[in-house]
């Protein structure tokens, strides 16, 4: 909800002549105080809002916060708080059957050498084992650091304040410029609204240097940070990159394929964008903000399509749902199409939630 500010100006002479006759001659301040409100309402995400009095600038401030919170705990969290700590995870374990795959691959080769008796060999496969040995205590080392750069992440998400300091040990640590911190730095920043700095950061990494395994995270949260600010060539790049058919990220497919749909509808491939999103299946954890995002997502695919009407009652569900969620398409940083715009800004003006916002801010006043 907006803020309450101080009306901009007086009602006009006239209103209240015409208000005071309704009520003996006294003027009817609450009229016009009302019909304030209402100006107020429906300013979320009007552009013009910044040369208004320094009151009507707080109230859009507010506004703003609303319509990106989907995504800056999304992110984003985009969906950037979903991914962080699974990609990190992926990176920082060696699964049970790679060490029973190393276990016979020595054992093997040991029982061959010790067979044959040959002294070459036995220097071979002992040359052989100490650099595996060497691979292994690197990486385990790498895991360790991995571990408490997660640590770190997933303490970051409790408030602003636990994220401050979660940044200030990231960036003092000895690994500052490791892919794992990098990312985990970009997700904090997402946090805090900052989506800018987040992908500049990302930038200083090329995403090949990533762990395998973490490269679609990082592409997700790239792609959730351009949308975020209205970049959505380079959204649309990035979700190119992200395989939704990986086995090992079942569980992650759902939010990264909403965040893939709104780059492909935002970018010329609204039918493609809504073939996506009839294949999800939403999971048990984090269903109602999958559930939001992929709302979103076919917002701008119906639209897009030219299925104005079905885009209507998309959004009219999404203010059912959340009437916050209608920042996303009036906000002037998500750079939305100007008659999508209007369109969201109409639900929003004749949705019954935003009517009894503006007649409780006029009886307060």
């Amino acid at each position: 909800m907006t803020k309450e500010t101080k009306p901009d100006g007086k009602p006009s002479a006239k209103s209240d002549a015409r208000a005071g006759a309704q009520s003996g001659g006294k003027p009817d301040a609450r009229a016009g105080a009302k019909r304030n409100a209402k100006r107020e309402a429906l300013a979320v995400g009007a552009p013009e809002a910044e040369a208004e009095a320094k009151g009507a600038k707080a109230g859009a401030k507010a506004d703003a916060k609303l319509g990106a919170k989907p995504d800056a705990t999304a992110e984003g969290q985009p969906e950037g708080k979903d991914t962080a700590p699974d990609a990190v995870q992926a990176a920082a374990t060696i699964p049970r059957k790679t060490w029973i795959i190393l276990g016979v691959i020595v054992a093997a080769m040991w029982a061959f050498a010790i067979n044959t008796g040959n002294t070459i060999v036995l220097g071979v496969v002992g040359a052989l084992t100490a650099v595996l040995a060497g691979v292994v205590l690197w990486a385990l080392r790498t895991i360790r650091k991995h571990r408490s750069t997660m640590s770190l992440l997933q303490g970051g998400m409790a408030s602003p304040d636990a994220r401050r300091e979660a940044l200030a040990k990231l960036k003092d640590s000895k690994d500052v410029g490791s892919p794992s911190n990098v990312f985990a730095r970009a997700q904090l920043l997402a946090m805090d609204q900052k989506p800018q700095e987040a992908l500049e950061l990302l930038a200083t990494v090329e995403l090949r240097n990533y762990p395998p395994a973490m490269q679609d995270d990082v592409s997700l949260l790239q792609a959730q940070l351009y949308l975020l600010i209205g970049r959505t060539a380079d959204a649309r790049k990035c979700a190119d990159l992200i395989n939704l058919d990986n086995p090992q990220r079942k569980e992650a497919r759902p939010m990264a394929a909403t965040i893939v749909a709104e780059a492909w509808a935002r970018t010329g491939k609204p039918k493609e964008a809504l073939a996506l999103l009839d294949t999800l299946e939403l999971p048990k954890k984090d269903a109602e903000q999958i559930a939001l995002q992929a709302r979103v997502a076919r917002v701008f695919a119906r639209f897009a399509a030219n299925q104005r009407s079905q885009a209507r009652a998309e959004l009219v569900a999404l203010a059912d749902q959340d009437l916050n969620q209608l920042g996303r398409f009036v906000q002037p940083q998500f750079r939305v199409r100007p008659d999508l715009q209007k369109l969201a800004r109409s639900v929003l003006e004749q949705h019954p939630a935003a009517r009894r916002h503006i007649k409780a801010q006029g009886r307060r006043r």
